[in-house]
Formats: structure tokens, C-alpha cells, sequence
């Protein structure tokens, strides 16, 4: 699976909208390699945001570039501002071994370690989890990105 930073997300059915991240592959190739390098702070933000996996699949994806390294599943970051974006695992992969640098509003919008704030994304969420009458995977999928 392959998208250019800041598509819309449509991989996987999610209750709010997302742009992706880091989808890299042979078509586009590593995107973002000319923009400026990611300071150690940031690389640490996107490390520490990257801590839990969610829309785990059955299958396992290669990396394009080397070969050496299989990735399963997605991360999910919540900014300040509200918005969200979908990164596939690989995307520390592609940082640290191939150049790939994130678009500059997930490297700058990213948080110190905490817990995002309970808002619309939150409210959004809960009423789908509670919503008997809906979809029982998609209900899952929000399920899945509740915080305590």
C-alpha cells in the first residue's frame, strides 16, 4: 500500500478522518527525502508516538527499499489541533534507514508524551462505541483508539 503524505486515509474503515503518513514505495519513493532533516527532539516526539499498534492485518508488508524489514499494522497520531494521522509501522523504519522525513505539520504538531485532551475526536469515538446499532468491527475500531 502506497500514498502520498497527506492523502486522505481510506485503507481501513475508521470513525474520523485522517491523512496518512510515511506510506512509502517504489512509485513515489522515499518522500520528503529534501526536506529538512528531523531535529533529535522530534525524532524522540514521533518515537514516543509511536508506542502503540492498532489495525494489526494478517498479512506483512516489505520494505520497498532493502528488503530487510516487515511491517504489520498502523499508528495513529493525535494532534493538538485536532487532526489525526495514519502511518503504517514501517514509518521509524523508513526515518531512520532511508531519509524518509514526515510532512512538517506531523514533525511540528506532534506533542510531548501525554495524553491527548478529551475532545470531538474523543466524543466522536465514544458515540460509536456505544452505538448498539452499528457496525460491531467498526464499533471495534473505535474501541481500539479509546484512551484511558
Amino acid at each position: 500500500m502506497e500514498y502520498l503524505d497527506l492523502s486522505p486515509y481510506d485503507y481501513l474503515g475508521f470513525p474520523l478522518p485522517m491523512r496518512t503518513v510515511g506510506w512509502l514505495g517504489s512509485r513515489h519513493g522515499v518522500q520528503g527525502a529534501s526536506a529538512t532533516p528531523m531535529t533529535g527532539a522530534q525524532l524522540k516526539r514521533l518515537r514516543a508516538a509511536s508506542q502503540r499498534l492498532g489495525s494489526i492485518t494478517l498479512g506483512w508488508h516489505d520494505c520497498d527499499f532493502c528488503g530487510d524489514f516487515k511491517g504489520n499494522g498502523e499508528y495513529r497520531y493525535y494532534l493538538p489541533d485536532g487532526d489525526i494521522y495514519a502511518a503504517p509501522m514501517m514509518i521509524l523504519h523508513y526515518v531512520e534507514e532511508h531519509g524518509y522525513r514526515p510532512p512538517r505539520e506531523l514533525r511540528d504538531g506532534l506533542p510531548a508524551a501525554e495524553q491527548p485532551p478529551w475532545d470531538w475526536r474523543a466524543e466522536r469515538l465514544h458515540a460509536v462505541l456505544l452505538d448498539q446499532s452499528g457496525d460491531p468491527d467498526f464499533r471495534c475500531q473505535a474501541a481500539r483508539w479509546q484512551r484511558s
